[in-house]
């Protein structure tokens, strides 16, 4: 029998997954990147040095076989370490105990991880090879190389996990309009680094933590990498009065702001200078789609589909989680392309559309609420009545990291839960305000019990 045939546009991280789990199922898979062969070239920058992984994506490896393999490259991160100014430092865990924590994994280690895997399975790479037209009434596509050489393909079934610039997605559009929006953050970020201590223990600050110096409209954070060092990332608004981009224009100015902003983190980053002026301003938005594929001829994935800002850890988890939807869909007997790719879309967009708020949300409570007393008392109410009544309430980060409960499911279940925590705090600062066993009761008599939770 002939292996049906699926071209996929993108080798990063969703695209070598999606690859080698498609290999897995029988179909034969070539894939055109744009960029060099990471293995061989090195790793391009450009896009965020480490990635948040959550119980999402690391269930998508673990159904390609490689979650150990990447576990052994990544760093745990139990919980939020939050630095206020001029204040100790305290731990926020994200989970009940050591069995809820989520990783700080390498973009470019995964992706070679990632590659490698899909090699194995039988995939095909072309590398340094961009997309610059897609024919889909012929089924065929155009790519070019470095060197201006055109390379024609055909391609009877088009993927495209080419990312948030998708090259496929704007060839789509043309085709037929996909009802693209692209909703701008207004706020930027920039990378910065904490270098490896000297000594045995390698790493400057605690290194089983999630970094976050929260200062109200802007922040820090950092993420541990395994040799040591910390990638850390400036938050911003891109444009208008101080403190923002454009009143940071180079070091000198940036550095005079984190003596006064973030007094603690500035002498961790020795090359400070270095850094600033040499990375790039990136920009932060939130992509939808009211259409993900074209009938048959060509879907798109990731965050080619439904890109996110990045302040749930969740962009890559739910690309990942995206992959084994597909695969399966695509592999179920009987059912064709045209069929999988809808059922594709009415699956995941409503989850995608789940996250992209929740990633909002989040960024207003890291940079912000972790300091706000109100916060922490609703999150140690909520705390509490998890603990009485776990079949009850679980907060929602919880279930966004690590359970495998629909976005769309936690986001609405989120707002229930909150609106009524809020209704038992009545404005109060101290969860010690609330008379426990009747809060359980009230929980218990307005919300459902959460539908059977699947950790890993």
């Amino acid at each position: 029998m002939t292996r049906q045939s699926i071209t996929l546009i993108g080798g990063g991280l969703v695209g070598a997954l999606l690859a080698q789990l498609l290999a897995k199922r029988g179909f034969a898979v070539e894939v055109f990147e744009k960029r060099p062969d990471p293995r061989v070239a090195g790793f391009l920058g450009g896009r965020s040095i480490n990635l948040a992984l959550a119980e999402r994506g690391l269930q998508a490896l673990r159904t390609a076989g490689l979650a150990d393999d990447v576990l052994q490259r990544a760093v745990m991160m139990r919980g939020r370490m939050v630095h206020p100014l001029n204040v100790t430092p305290g731990l926020q865990r994200y989970g009940v105990d050591d069995s809820e924590v989520i990783w700080s994994v390498s973009r470019g280690g995964l992706n070679t991880l990632l590659l490698d895997a899909a090699e194995a399975a039988g995939v095909t790479f072309h590398f340094g090879q961009s997309l610059v037209d897609a024919d889909l009434d012929q089924r065929r596509i155009t790519l070019v190389d470095e060197k201006g050489v055109e390379r024609h393909h055909d391609a009877p079934i088009l993927v495209g996990a080419d990312g948030a610039g998708s090259a496929l997605r704007a060839a789509m559009n043309d085709h037929a309009p996909l009802g693209i929006r692209i909703e701008p953050l207004g706020h930027a970020y920039k990378e910065l680094e904490i270098p490896p201590a000297a000594g045995a223990d390698r790493f400057a600050i605690e290194p089983n933590a999630l970094h976050i110096w929260p200062r109200g409209g802007y922040m820090c954070i950092a993420l541990p990498n395994t040799e040591g060092s910390f990638t850390v990332t400036l938050f911003l608004p891109a444009h208008g009065p101080h403190p923002s981009f454009d009143t940071l224009p180079d070091s000198a100015a940036a550095s005079a702001f984190f003596r006064e902003d973030f007094p603690d983190l500035l002498p961790q980053i020795p090359h400070f200078a270095k850094d600033y002026d040499d990375h790039p301003v990136g920009a932060l938005s939130t992509l939808y789609l009211d259409r993900w594929h074209i009938d048959d001829r060509a879907l798109l994935i990731g965050d080619a589909a439904h890109a996110i800002v990045p302040f749930h850890g969740q962009g890559m988890n739910c690309g990942f989680e995206d992959t084994v939807v597909l695969a399966d869909l695509l592999a179920e007997s009987g059912r064709d392309v045209r069929d999988a790719f809808v059922e594709f879309q009415r699956i995941r967009q409503p989850n995608a559309n789940a996250i992209a708020a929740m990633a909002l949300e989040n960024y207003i409570e890291m940079r912000d609420s972790v300091a706000d007393p109100h916060y922490l008392a609703k999150r140690e109410l909520g705390a509490r009545l998890a603990e009485r009544a776990p079949k009850h309430f679980m907060a929602r980060y919880r279930m966004v990291t690590f359970t495998h409960l629909p976005y769309a499911y936690v986001f609405e279940r989120g707002r229930a839960q909150d609106t009524l925590l809020e209704q038992l705090l009545r404005g109060s600062t101290s969860a010690n305000d609330v008379e426990l066993d009747a809060a359980v009761s009230t929980l218990e008599a307005t919300l459902p019990p959460l539908p059977k939770l699947r950790h890993g």
